[in-house]
């Protein structure tokens, strides 16, 4: 590009004494470089459409994830019609899509939603959780039949296409009841995915391009330096965009049996590593560590036989309890419950999982019981 700018300089100075340019190659040269110039802004001009767009719809898609408990204490039960559930006990509400005193999430823009709950009561009446949509369509449903004595955990979650302004909300059923204290028995949380949006193919006009290059050779360069510039920012923010760090873990606690505690709580070791990108989890501690300020999906499920009570409980930073799953005993058999949420963590919160007294946990080669998580976005 200089050498073509230096063969440009020397036509302007041979105009500017007036001497006249019978060489047409050097007419052609200087042409030539000139069409090239514009071609090079062309270019950049296409470069920088396509980068700004996408930076555009990074910088424009909200960050939304909510996480929420009936709490309370105790049981909801209806035997006169459908009642709506208010979680009140708000865990996560990032970008305030979750409505705590209507119990209600409405979708801020249409896209993909990951939505899930959890359902814990007693087994001596039918338990349920259904999640509505526009207070019409069900969407999904936990449900449980009386089983005698002792409580049951049951969950439900799906990827959902939501419109913007579509509205979620929990709904008991007539004749059941659910139940939830302080610890997070009953949940209800979600996440955006990712936005759906039906944009317009976006189409390069040449013509109105060409009219609009400058006719000296020396705008041409300012304008191309300018766009230089303007590409290498937008291009270094989109890089530092990609680099998010990538992290998901998922462990079992492994083993052929049962690990049982009648002397206080025990911290669980989930030693059998099934997933550890970025490597946040530490199977020797049974930790995982947040890399980053940010919100993140874990969920874990407990396993053991109904003969005594079972636990698995989340704690942040070894004295918070976040999440519980928790069965009292029921007979004979086996029970399974599982707890999630979308948590927002500050970088170097840690996340364990904890065996209460006087409870049990079972797991096997098969990972019945399970610890994952991983990071939606930082903030």
């Amino acid at each position: 590009m200089f050498l073509r700018l230096l063969v440009l300089l020397l036509v302007v100075a041979r105009c500017s004494r007036a001497q006249p340019v019978d060489n047409r190659d050097e007419l052609n040269s200087v042409r030539a470089s000139l069409e090239n110039l514009k071609a090079d802004r062309r270019a950049m001009m296409d470069r920088l459409d396509e980068a700004e767009r996408e930076l555009k719809t990074v910088q424009e898609s909200p960050k939304v994830a909510f996480a929420a408990s009936l709490g309370g204490n105790g049981a909801q039960k209806t035997t006169s019609g459908n009642q709506d559930l208010i979680y009140r006990d708000v865990l996560t509400n990032v970008g305030g899509a979750y409505n705590a005193a209507t119990g209600e999430f409405t979708a801020p823009i249409r896209g993909v939603y990951y939505i899930r709950f959890t359902a814990n009561a007693p087994t001596d009446f039918p338990m349920s959780a259904v999640l509505y949509k526009n207070n019409a369509e069900i969407q999904l449903i936990a449900h449980e039949q009386p089983s005698g004595e002792g409580s049951d955990t049951a969950s439900n979650g799906a990827a959902l296409l939501l419109e913007k302004g579509d509205k979620l909300k929990m709904v008991l059923w007539h004749n059941t009841q659910i139940w939830d204290n302080s610890n997070h028995h009953s949940t209800f949380s979600g996440f955006l995915v990712f936005p759906w949006v039906d944009e317009p193919t976006m189409k390069f006009d040449v013509e109105s391009e060409m009219k609009s290059l400058l006719a000296s050779v020396s705008r041409v360069q300012a304008d191309n330096s300018e766009l230089k510039d303007r590409l290498e920012t937008t291009e270094k923010e989109l890089m530092a965009m990609r680099d998010v760090p990538k992290v998901a873990f998922a462990a079992s606690l492994g083993g052929n049996g049962l690990q049982k505690t009648t002397s206080g709580n025990k911290k669980l070791l989930y030693k059998d590593v099934l997933t550890n990108v970025g490597e946040a989890y530490n199977p020797e501690t049974g930790e995982f560590t947040a890399p980053v300020r940010g919100v993140y999906y874990i969920r874990f499920t407990a396993n053991a036989p109904t003969d005594f009570p079972m636990s698995a409980v989340l704690y942040k930073n070894n004295e918070q309890i976040q999440l519980i799953a928790h069965e009292q005993p029921s007979g004979d058999g086996s029970d399974t419950a599982s707890n999630g949420a979308t948590l927002q963590l500050e970088r170097g919160d840690k996340l364990s999982l904890y065996l209460w007294h006087n409870t049990q946990i079972w797991d096997n080669s098969n990972h019945h019981s399970t610890f994952s998580g991983f990071l939606l976005f930082p903030l």
